[in-house]
């Protein structure tokens, strides 16, 4: 309880969202783990051909695992930036459809140890049954779905991100220039004598430039009039 206190009192939300991306990111490998191992359960039968083949099974499931968590976040990811999938919709399509088959095949294989099947009314049996191969080949959808709310919660991240002021606009004199909620005043503006500094320009021949007269140096009636 004291580890989730002090993620509530570093970022000011609950533990739940500092923590469920990486959670979900975790679970989503684990599921995708899980398929791989019914792909290699699936090949199985060509370990007998060599004795390489064993580790060819193994290096394909994990590849098929491997390659269904990267291309599902990648799909989501088009599909939420409106981008076009075909060319990468069809990899997707034959990824889930062997990792789908081989969960159905595993369960057609080992739904006859289900002892529990057994148990209910005769009635429901035939139901459950059914349910039972949906819940087994329907694993690598979790990953699919998991995929899709991966994604959104990077492009909320990124969007909280970019929403973030960069830092307060400042006048030429260095002060800051105020906002709509910090309030407008005439006072925080900079005035023309210290705001505004025009460079001297040195005339031509090296001579030092003279002092620029102000209206505040020049008394009234002293200016040269004009011939």
């Amino acid at each position: 309880m004291a580890f989730f206190n002090r993620f509530n009192g570093r970022s000011g939300s609950v533990w739940v969202r500092q923590v469920e991306h990486i959670v979900l990111r975790v679970v989503s490998l684990g599921f995708s783990l899980g398929s791989a191992h019914a792909i290699r359960w699936f090949f199985s039968p060509l370990d007998s051909v060599d004795r390489l083949e064993p580790f060819i099974t193994w290096v394909i499931a994990i590849g098929f695992g491997v390659l269904g968590y990267f291309v599902s976040r990648g799909l989501a990811h088009r599909i939420m930036n409106r981008e076009k999938i075909w060319a990468y919709a069809p990899i997707c399509i034959v990824v889930e459809f062997v990792e789908m088959f081989c969960n159905y095949a595993l369960a057609a294989a080992v739904i006859a140890n289900a002892t529990w099947l057994h148990a209910v009314s005769p009635g429901q049996r035939a139901a459950l049954t059914f349910m039972t191969y949906v819940a087994l080949s329907i694993i690598p959808l979790v990953s699919l779905l998991l995929a899709v709310v991966d994604v959104d919660l990077d492009r909320s991240k990124q969007s909280a991100g970019s929403a973030m002021p960069k830092g307060q606009p400042k006048w030429g004199n260095g002060q800051a220039v105020p906002t709509y909620q910090s309030g407008y005043s005439a006072s925080s503006v900079p005035t023309y004598q210290s705001g505004y500094n025009p460079p001297l320009v040195p005339p031509r021949g090296g001579a030092k430039p003279a002092a620029a007269a102000t209206a505040s140096n020049v008394p009234f009636g002293s200016m040269p009039s004009v011939p």
